[in-house]
């Protein structure tokens, strides 16, 4: 009897810690294949953006060195659009909404190879919890279709 009160008792404390995982649904899968994929594209852009950054600031020094005033001000001009390019993408960054409790790194390097480690508003993702799940997928849809617009930008500017 001692036994079979041990056994019962070990079932309820296991039943107790907590349910076995909720199956996810399609949404909440393709919505995590999406952030993903928007989390390496939002890398790759920001690879992209300080490539054509430190290139063009290699070529103003040399347009200043020259003596070139009409390409270091055509150079100053491109400059000036990718730093609001660039401003634009950390807004972006910052508003990026998560995923309830999916887990993954938003590491890469910024300010021309300066590591810096994400902080987004995890209240905002707190807030997000109560939405369905095809909620969460269009929101991340709508986060992929802004960078991929933003990367567009960006490769337009070119430093020739």
């Amino acid at each position: 009897m001692k036994k079979f009160s041990l056994l019962v008792l070990a079932a309820v404390m296991l039943a107790a810690c907590g349910e076995a995982p909720k199956e996810q649904s399609e949404s909440m899968k393709k919505a995590e294949e999406v952030h993903e994929t928007l989390v390496k594209l939002s890398g790759d852009v920001a690879d992209m953006m300080h490539a054509k950054i430190g290139d063009l600031e290699a070529r103003m020094e040399d347009a200043t060195a020259q003596g070139d005033s009409l390409m270091a001000v055509k150079l100053d001009s491109l400059n000036q659009r990718l730093e609001s390019l660039h401003a634009n993408f950390h807004d972006w960054e910052e508003n990026m909404v998560e995923i309830p409790g999916h887990a993954h790194s938003h590491d890469h390097d910024h300010e021309h190879g300066e590591h810096c480690d994400h902080d987004h508003d995890h209240e905002q993702n707190k807030i997000m919890e109560g939405i369905s799940d095809e909620e969460h997928l269009e929101i991340q849809q709508e986060q992929l279709r802004q960078i991929e617009e933003l990367k567009k930008e960006i490769e337009t500017v070119s430093v020739k």
